[in-house]
């Protein structure tokens, strides 16, 4: 047989005195196994956001799995992804609008290191993985879990410490006004030792100013 030429059945023929013929046919099956190959690799050359990356192609990817960073830990997320990501040879598999699950150097998920280290949310449709990592970084208190935060993307501003009361000066009461004086003549007036009586005083009047001069008694 050439070397172009295809194995064909063979034929057993077992013949048996005063039996019917009987043919066993074996046909060769070859199967061929296809391997499909690893996605390319490509540079992450800078980090928009905790879960936004820009690649040395021009294009820009989403980590799939993150929500969006809240304000609270925001520049924590940020931070983390420059430190792990930019400059290193990433893979994204599962791509779709711009939405990729990033494999890193070692060939481990992105978003599950970023869960574990409490500096990124899952998002409510994220697969199980991720959620069951996030619920572990939630209860060792990781990252924003922890104090920092306390788990929220916007962390209530406490409110403004009480102004110490400062107490007001108490005014003095006013003095009471001088009790009116009444002196029936100069003689009980000298003897009260009020004499002499000028014109405003308590006791003046000008019955007992003879002379009309403002002083009374003289």
């Amino acid at each position: 047989m050439s070397g172009n030429e295809k194995p064909r059945p063979q034929s057993l023929a077992t013949s048996v005195p005063g039996a019917t013929s009987t043919t066993t046919t074996t046909t060769t099956t070859t199967t061929t196994t296809t391997t499909s190959a690893a996605p390319p690799a490509v540079t992450v050359q800078s980090v928009v956001d905790g879960r936004t990356l820009l690649l040395s192609d021009g294009t820009k990817v989403v980590v799939r799995g993150l929500a969006q960073p809240g304000a609270c830990w925001a520049t924590a997320s940020l931070d983390f992804a420059k430190s792990t990501l930019v400059n290193q040879s990433i893979r994204l598999v599962d791509t779709s609008a711009e939405v990729a699950t990033v494999l890193l150097p070692n060939g481990s998920d992105y978003a599950v290191l970023a869960l574990s280290k409490g500096v990124a949310r899952a998002e409510a449709a994220a697969i199980k993985t991720l959620q069951d990592t996030q619920a572990a970084a939630q209860q060792a208190a990781a990252g924003f879990w922890g104090p920092s935060c306390e788990g929220l993307d916007v962390k209530p501003v406490p409110p403004p410490a009480p102004q110490p009361v400062v107490p007001q000066p108490q005014r003095e009461p006013a003095p009471n006004p001088p009790a009116a004086a009444y002196y029936a003549n100069c003689a009980a007036a000298r003897a009260a030792g009020a004499a002499p009586l000028r014109v405003g005083q308590p006791g003046y009047r000008p019955a007992l100013d003879g002379d009309k001069d403002g002083v009374a008694c003289e």
